[in-house]
């Protein structure tokens, strides 16, 4: 697989890796993998916390059953009463 970097990419390459004493393949394979490992990472946390909030979603539909309001009482009722 061959990857067409900018010019800006490819001169902070070069200068990173003089930097570290190392060949530009071999930086470029080092940040890709990081940046990959961090990716990966960041989605599979992103994506757990989603199940999460469907978890806590079906928790509360459940909590909510059989709550129901009087016949004729609004929640905007509910929310004059709690400011009185």
């Amino acid at each position: 697989m061959e990857i067409a970097l900018t010019v800006e990419q490819e001169a902070q390459l070069l200068h990173i890796a003089a930097l570290e004493g190392k060949g530009a393949e071999e930086m470029a394979r080092e940040v890709l993998s990081r940046g990959l490992k961090t990716r990966e990472a960041s989605l599979t946390a992103f994506l757990s916390r989603g199940s999460e909030g469907m978890d806590a979603v079906a928790r509360l539909l459940e909590l909510r059953k059989g709550n129901l309001l009087p016949e004729g009482v609004t929640i905007e009722d509910l929310i004059r009463e709690g400011r009185a």
